[in-house]
């Protein structure tokens, strides 16, 4: 109830923030809004249980920071490939995994896939595998360019919450009611 009341407040001001506007009609359809993902979140978790506590520290506000500089160091690059005064040279490439912790990992590829011109594609054990529109950025990722923006989340910090082991998990058939809207 206390993580719900939570979300339910960090969507309602984010959605301030956002709008700007305070119509009548945009608070009721941020409110519908916030009401839905909320509700999504509940579903979600009668599904799967695990739960991670990331807590709001000035190592993950440095993150937000540096990964949007990153962003828009991207942006301006893959303008220049567009209008061809960078060379595009795709790649796929593997990378070491830096990290051990599995929310780190998660945090890594997310921060590459954010950025434009790479996407991260998977993960296999302690590497990762991505596209760059370039060999250079590629590489650079390799060399660990992005490595030292990524929060040091200790284990402490992560608490998930075990799956039940019951014989109707994970439901073999969701029931037709089940995913209406």
């Amino acid at each position: 109830m206390k993580s719900t009341l939570r979300l339910a407040v960090i969507l309602c001001v984010l959605w301030v923030l956002l709008s700007g506007h305070f119509t009548p009609l945009l608070l009721f359809l941020g409110l519908a809004s916030v009401a839905l993902v909320l509700w999504m979140d509940w579903r979600m978790d009668e599904i799967d249980h695990e739960q991670f506590y990331l807590p709001v520290t000035r190592d993950l506000l440095t993150h937000v920071v540096k990964l949007s500089w990153l962003v828009i160091l991207s942006n301006i690059d893959v303008c220049l490939r567009i209008y061809g005064i960078r060379k595009a040279s795709p790649t796929f490439m593997e990378i070491p995994l830096p990290f051990t912790n599995p929310l780190s990992k998660v945090i890594f590829a997310n921060a590459i896939t954010l950025t434009p011109g790479t996407v991260s594609m998977a993960i296999k054990d302690d590497t990762l595998l991505i596209h760059s529109v370039s060999k250079e950025g590629a590489e650079d990722l390799k060399n660990g360019a992005m490595v030292d923006i990524i929060p040091r989340i200790k284990d402490k910090h992560v608490k998930t919450v075990p799956v039940p082991a019951t014989s109707d998990y994970p439901p073999k058939k969701i029931k037709e009611k089940d995913v209406s809207l």
